[in-house]
Parts: C-alpha cells; sequence; structure tokens
C-alpha cells in the first residue's frame, strides 16, 4: 500500500525536512516536508535523488564477510556485529583504546555513526577519531578552535554582507534553504552578495560583485580585500581592542601590502 512517511534528508548537515512515498518499502516519490520547521518544504536535488542511494544496483543489501578464497558470503546483521565487536574488543585488550581510530560521523550522511560513536568510543576506551570535514573543511576548524573556541555557524538569512570563497550553495548547500535565501539577499538592495570564484556559477550570477580570480589565487585576493581595509582605515579598531590580542602585528603587515600587485596575481582589477 502506497503511504506518504515524514523523513529527512541525510546527505548534509542541513538535514531539511522531506515526505517519502513508498511502495512495497522502496522510494516512490520523494518531496520536501512543508511542515518542517526548519526547511519549510524546502529541498535541493540530493534529497530528491535520495531514492537513487537507497536503490543503487550496487548497493550492498546485507552485511559481507570474506572467505578464506578471498570470495564474500552473506551474514546477518546480528552476526556482523557480534564478530565486529569481539574482534575490537580483542584490540582494545591487547594494545589498549589508543590503537583504534574512528573514522565518520561528519554529517555527509553518517549521522547515527556521529551520534553513537561516542559511546563506543567510551566502551573502547579510543579517542583518536576523525571525519571527512577534516580535509573539506581544516582551514574552518582551526579557525573555530583558535578564534572562538567552539563551532560557529553562519547567519545567511541576516547578513547585510554574505562572502563565498569558491562556493556556489545553489547547487552544494552548506545552509538551509540556499536558493531561498540568495534570492532574498539578491533582490534586497541594502543587503550585498560578494562571490569570489574562478568560475562564473549560479550564485556568481546572483551577485553584487564577482571576483573571477585566478585558480589558487584566493589567498593573495583575501589579502589584498584587507589590505585595503587597513590601508583606508576602515577598521573598526575599539572592537580589535575588545576581542583580539596582538592585532597591531597583522595592521601593521598588511599596511605594507602592495595591493596592485596583488590583484595583478589574481587576475582582477584593482
Amino acid at each position: 500500500m502506497d503511504q506518504w512517511h515524514k523523513s529527512v534528508c541525510i546527505l548534509c548537515a542541513c538535514n531539511c525536512g522531506i515526505e517519502v512515498l513508498t511502495e512495497d518499502r522502496l522510494f516512490k516519490r520523494i518531496r520536501g516536508d512543508k511542515d518542517h520547521v526548519a526547511s519549510a518544504g524546502y529541498t535541493c536535488n540530493k534529497a530528491l535523488r535520495l531514492d537513487h542511494y537507497q536503490n543503487a544496483s550496487d548497493r550492498l543489501t546485507s552485511p559481507l564477510r570474506r572467505k578464506d578464497n578471498g570470495e564474500f558470503e552473506e551474514i546477518s546483521w546480528d552476526t556482523a556485529i557480534a564478530e565486529i565487536a569481539e574482534r575490537l574488543k580483542a584490540v582494545r585488550d591487547a594494545h589498549g583504546g589508543e590503537s583504534i581510530f574512528f573514522y565518520g560521523g561528519g554529517g555527509q550522511g553518517n549521522h547515527l555513526g556521529g551520534a553513537y560513536s561516542a559511546a563506543l568510543m567510551r566502551g573502547l576506551r579510543a579517542w583518536h577519531r576523525s571525519n571527512a570535514l577534516a580535509q573539506e573543511k581544516t582551514g574552518e576548524f582551526w579557525v573555530d578552535a583558535q578564534l572562538h573556541r567552539g563551532h560557529t555557524a553562519p547567519d545567511f538569512e541576516h547578513a547585510e554582507v554574505s562572502v563565498f570563497v569558491g562556493k556556489n550553495p545553489w547547487q552544494s548547500h552548506g545552509f538551509p534553504r540556499a536558493r531561498v535565501v540568495l534570492k532574498e539577499i539578491a533582490r534586497d538592495p541594502a543587503r550585498s552578495l560578494i562571490v569570489i570564484d574562478p568560475v562564473r556559477t549560479e550564485t556568481a550570477d546572483l551577485a553584487d560583485i564577482h571576483l573571477q580570480v585566478k585558480p589558487g589565487t584566493d589567498a593573495w585576493c583575501l589579502a589584498a580585500m584587507v589590505a585595503v581595509v587597513v590601508q583606508e582605515d576602515l577598521v573598526d579598531h575599539t572592537f580589535l581592542a575588545e576581542h583580539t590580542t596582538d592585532s597591531a602585528q597583522v595592521l601593521e603587515h598588511m599596511a605594507h601590502i602592495k595591493v596592485a600587485e596583488y590583484a595583478q596575481r589574481c587576475g582582477v582589477s584593482e
């Protein structure tokens, strides 16, 4: 019997609400959940193609155990979990929990693993862990730790100026209701959208300013932008005094950057 079920997309950390029409436990149709408190019916293409991940021809439908001859045999979930647990405990007992490294739970389709991993690692007395965000957003998390002492999230729905560096939220969504928010920014004359990207993307087409820099020159572009703020004395010195330490060293360095040379290196006008 066909039936609509409320669920959420798990393919990124936005977790947009969806409704799924099922037939014999298979996805038949997917649509946005208009009652969802955060996404309000919005979905991107990833959510609408969840049936591809559920029904792909090469998707595993049961655990597989490698046999001595290299071939695989299907086993039950209970058997797989029991055998894996036994082997992990053996590693812990023989080499200590520090020998176990957990990878996963970064918000890219593995939310349950991220939630349950903390309890699992406590049981194994392990503490080494990572996920794909370590490579995807290394700089962001370094800044979070050094500057904010915790993870921060952007508020593009209310931001006066939004800057995207090498990012196309129109397609690769990093915040809720991305296309709706981008359109709202583009239509509001009191708000600005700036894109720094070698590629003319859908987001760049909406931007007030698109700096089409040469590939690999974004660091020089950003440095030149900061240098302009410093050299034209647009700095909020009161804010820096209250919230930063040693900012004078940064300001001194930026005061001597040759903006014209940096812009030329990036392939954009000064």
